[in-house]
């Protein structure tokens, strides 16, 4: 089980259909749909467990290997990501941004052997489990009396 806390800035232009999909008093102040959920805050960060290892997976696009920092300390993953560009045409100065943030607390790895790969925008962090935390069969016997 992990527990996520992920942040994801970057510039979007907001149409007035977006405004009033998310209004609770257009809607009726209707329970929240799946949909309220999509932004891509919580959608971020993906974590999973093969027998082997712990995957987390990213969102770091536009940024390229060498300005994303990963650090795992005493279980907690930390990813930070930022790149600013700044374009100057004819008297104009256009800057950009984009900055990424997701931190997960993790159990059972081996947290030295980590290891962490940046490919089409999405960091891949790969930490071996410990030999604690690997799945074993456990051999049931029948109690004597």
């Amino acid at each position: 089980m992990a527990l996520v806390i992920a942040e994801c800035q970057k510039e979007v232009k907001i149409n007035m259909v977006d405004l009033i999909k998310r209004d609770p008093f257009f809607r009726g102040l209707a329970w929240p749909t799946w949909d309220d959920f999509d932004e891509p805050a919580s959608r971020g960060l993906k974590i999973h467990e093969t027998d082997t290892d712990i995957v987390a997976e990213a969102v770091v696009a536009g940024v390229p290997a060498k300005d994303v920092d990963v650090h795992i300390e005493n279980g907690v993953l930390t990813v930070k990501a930022e790149k600013s560009e700044e374009k100057k045409e004819e008297g104009a100065v256009e800057t950009s941004t984009r900055r990424y943030y997701y931190t997960a607390a993790l159990s059972g790895g081996a947290w030295d052997k980590a290891k962490a790969e940046v490919e089409d925008g999405v960091i891949t962090i790969t930490i071996p489990k410990a030999e604690a935390a690997k799945p074993r069969k456990v051999k049931v016997t029948t109690k004597k009396k």
